[in-house]
C-alpha cells in the first residue's frame, strides 16, 4: 500500500513540474500573452452585449434577483411570525372567555368538587 502511494506522490509531483515548466514557457510567449488578452477584451464585450439584452428585455440581474429573493424570505419570516402572535392571541383569547364563564373552571370539575366537599356530600 505504501508503495502504491509513493508511485503515486511521484506522479503528481512529476506532472506538477511538468505543468508548471509548460505554464512559465507559455508566459514566456508574447503571441501567447497576446491571444489571452484579446480573449479577455472578448469576454468583456460578450459580458456588456449580454447585460445590455437582459436589460432590454426586462430581465433582473442576478444583483436584483437575490435582492428580491432576500426580501421574499425577509417577509416569509415576518408572516410566520404573525401568525404565531396570532394563534397565541387566539389561544389567550380562548382561555380567558372560558374563565369568565360562569360555573367554569379551567380543570373542569375541580369547582365542582370543592362545592360538593364544602356541603359535605
Amino acid at each position: 500500500m505504501r508503495e502504491q502511494r509513493s508511485v503515486f506522490d511521484l506522479l503528481r509531483a512529476r506532472g506538477e513540474e511538468f505543468f508548471a515548466q509548460v505554464t512559465n514557457e507559455m508566459m514566456g510567449n508574447p503571441r501567447f500573452i497576446k491571444a489571452m488578452q484579446a480573449a479577455v477584451r472578448g469576454k468583456e464585450w460578450v459580458d456588456q452585449a449580454v447585460a445590455q439584452a437582459l436589460r432590454t428585455m426586462n430581465v433582473p440581474t442576478r444583483t436584483e434577483f437575490k435582492r428580491a429573493l432576500a426580501r421574499l424570505e425577509a417577509l416569509e419570516r415576518e408572516l410566520a411570525e404573525a401568525r404565531r402572535d396570532a394563534a397565541e392571541a387566539k389561544r389567550q383569547a380562548g382561555a380567558a372567555a372560558r374563565a369568565r364563564r360562569p360555573g367554569a373552571s379551567p380543570r373542569g370539575s375541580a369547582t365542582k368538587t370543592a362545592a360538593r366537599t364544602a356541603r359535605g356530600k
